[in-house]
């Protein structure tokens, strides 16, 4: 599929994200130590990711304070967001694949990509930016998300 037109990838941006904030409860149940808080970590990130979705969607009304507020969500899980995949805890209940492993350093850069773009998101919404480049900055975000969840991340 084509996408150099922006309306196609924010379309298939925002689908990704709706993916994302699919309930997903029984993924959880039964995880503990660090699966748990990073399972719980990767939720707040997907609501955050959901609730500005829902602005940029036009299903509810533009404030910058929601971008700033889920985007310091993101940077702040990001900031601790590595930590929690030490090696071999991709058992049990876990949705992690080895690859993260094995492909280490890729996934820390996409993982600083992420913070960095949530970073951004922030600045230009504490900045007085309009609904249209936010959208843009939005979907850089989502596309990070999307990158490690198709390398990193068991499919549902």
């Amino acid at each position: 599929m084509m996408m150099s037109n922006p309306a196609n990838k924010i379309i298939v941006m925002m689908m990704f994200v709706g993916l994302l904030s699919s309930p997903n409860a029984s993924a959880h149940s039964g995880a503990t130590g660090v699966v748990k808080q990073r399972m719980d970590a990767m939720s707040d990130m997907a609501d955050a990711m959901k609730a500005m979705a829902s602005v940029v969607k036009g299903k509810q009304e533009f404030d910058p304070v929601l971008f700033i507020q889920n985007g310091e969500v993101i940077v702040g899980h990001s900031d601790t967001l590595l930590g929690l995949f030490p090696e071999g805890s991709n058992e049990g209940s876990s949705e992690s694949l080895p690859a993260i492993w094995q492909q280490w350093d890729d996934f820390v850069s996409i993982s600083d990509r992420t913070k960095t773009e949530a970073k951004e998101l922030v600045k230009m919404a504490k900045n007085g930016s309009e609904l249209r480049p936010l959208t843009k900055q939005f979907v850089k975000l989502a596309g990070n998300c999307k990158a490690c969840h198709k390398d990193y991340r068991k499919k549902k």
